[in-house]
Parts: structure tokens; C-alpha cells; sequence
């Protein structure tokens, strides 16, 4: 499977790129609202941000349950 391949697992299964290229966020954990100023707010910490290669082997553990 090329990066390609797994990028687009990645996205298609709840997982993002924010803050910066290449820190990787579980969606679902993701706290999202919509201030008075039409900001959005609730992302993760950047500091709770991994790897690609992490985020991908967390993705094929949970899908393998």
C-alpha cells in the first residue's frame, strides 16, 4: 500500500491534518463548536497531534477489531 493509499484511509476513516503538515488528528476525539464569531473552536491540542506513520498503525489496530 503506497502513502497515497494509506493517506486516503486516513481521511476517509475520521482522521485529519491540521496546525501543520504531517500531525495527525483522530476526528472523533475532537471537540468542535462554532463561537459567537463564527470561529470554529474544539480542535485538539497541537500537542496531542502524531505521525502519519503512528496515526496509520492506530487506524489498522482499531480496524481490525
Amino acid at each position: 500500500m503506497t502513502n497515497k493509499d494509506k493517506r486516503q484511509l486516513l481521511l476517509e476513516n475520521g482522521w485529519g491534518e491540521h496546525y501543520r503538515w504531517g500531525l495527525w488528528f483522530d476526528h472523533s476525539k475532537d471537540n468542535l463548536n462554532v463561537d459567537e464569531n463564527g470561529v470554529i473552536v474544539g480542535f485538539q491540542p497541537e500537542e496531542d497531534g502524531i505521525t502519519f506513520k503512528e496515526a496509520f498503525k492506530q487506524l489498522t489496530l482499531t480496524l481490525a477489531r
